[in-house]
């Protein structure tokens, strides 16, 4: 299994060495309840945040995986690695 985290990529995508990696997953549910457009469809990762486009709902990939509280982290939660990542994508 691919250990690398999507942290892994900063330097890589920085300095031009890979394109900068852009992930987009669909919440399958979500799609099939509301429809493509519904803010709540699409899912987005890079290499700096994750998060929902349409619902300007972002965090660090660092806390990506932790738990919030109105804004404020209540949980750390442990990072994610490019395999889980593609896992949950598909």
């Amino acid at each position: 299994f691919d250990e690398n985290e999507l942290d892994d990529h900063k330097e890589a995508s920085e300095t031009g060495i890979n394109p900068y990696p852009i992930y987009a997953a669909v919440d399958k549910d979500k799609l099939s309840e509301k429809g493509e457009n519904f803010p709540g469809t699409w899912f987005e990762f890079t290499p700096h945040e994750a998060g929902y486009a349409a619902l300007g709902a972002f965090v660090s990939t660092k806390n990506f995986g932790s738990e919030f509280e109105k804004g404020k982290l209540k949980k750390k939660g442990k990072k994610k690695t490019i395999c889980y990542m593609q896992g949950e994508s598909s």
